[in-house]
């Protein structure tokens, strides 16, 4: 019988490991340890769905989108241009779930509006500054793949704050603060990447710490 609480302290053990090999000269413990822990999410989002979901419903988004979030994690670690491209459609099946989620249970777009209002303001003000100050923002060559993808993270967190504030079933508020984890997980990412380069082992841990909780949290939920 599948238990729960042995899966979530095997998981949380591999991220404890994942926290120094992130960091260390090994890229092969790096990946072992990374690629782990995106096979348990993984694995658990198709016997959570299995259990609890029927193929002909918008739920089974649900599936491609942790798939491509797997397929994110194997490549970032030696290519991050193809890594990002997964995650960014499996941002994008998400944000298609949770806007479902949100339409199924009676919330009109007119309640909604600021999701995409707000994650347009934060994209236009990274966008200008990247621009106003490159010594500081250096995304170069990066900065108009980058400002599409984070429009989409942030936009698929938003939703998963929608659905926090707007639903009160335990399952959505619980997926929810995984996608909110998961966008600012992106967000620490693009600062130690291209604002803060040196000296941020705190960020490339706080990136981990919240990115693998917050997939977790959204399997959990299903």
């Amino acid at each position: 019988m599948f238990k729960p609480v042995w899966f979530i302290i095997v998981y949380c053990a591999a991220l404890i490991c994942y926290l120094y090999t992130r960091n260390g000269k090994k890229k092969l413990y790096r990946a072992i340890n990374k690629y782990l822990m995106a096979s348990m999410y993984l694995i658990l989002a198709f016997v959570k769905f299995a259990r609890g979901y029927d193929l002909r419903t918008y739920h089974l988004l649900l599936l491609p989108a942790l798939i491509l979030a797997f397929l994110g994690d194997v490549f970032l670690v030696f290519d991050f241009g193809r890594g990002g491209d997964f995650f960014l459609a499996g941002n994008l099946c998400f944000i298609f779930y949770e806007q479902a989620v949100l339409s199924s249970h009676g919330i009109p777009l007119t309640r909604r509006w600021w999701i995409f209002a707000v994650a347009a303001l934060i994209i236009i003000s990274l966008g200008w500054a990247a621009t106003k100050y490159p010594e500081k923002v250096k995304m170069e060559k990066m900065k108009y793949p980058m400002l599409f993808y984070l429009s989409s993270i942030v936009t698929h967190g938003l939703s998963g704050l929608a659905m926090m504030i707007y639903l009160s079933d335990t399952r959505f508020l619980v997926m929810g603060l995984g996608s909110l984890l998961f966008m600012f997980s992106d967000l620490i990412l693009t600062t130690y990447k291209f604002i803060i380069r040196e000296n941020n082992t705190w960020l490339v841990r706080l990136n981990s710490l919240t990115y693998f909780p917050g997939l977790l949290l959204i399997v959990l939920a299903m």
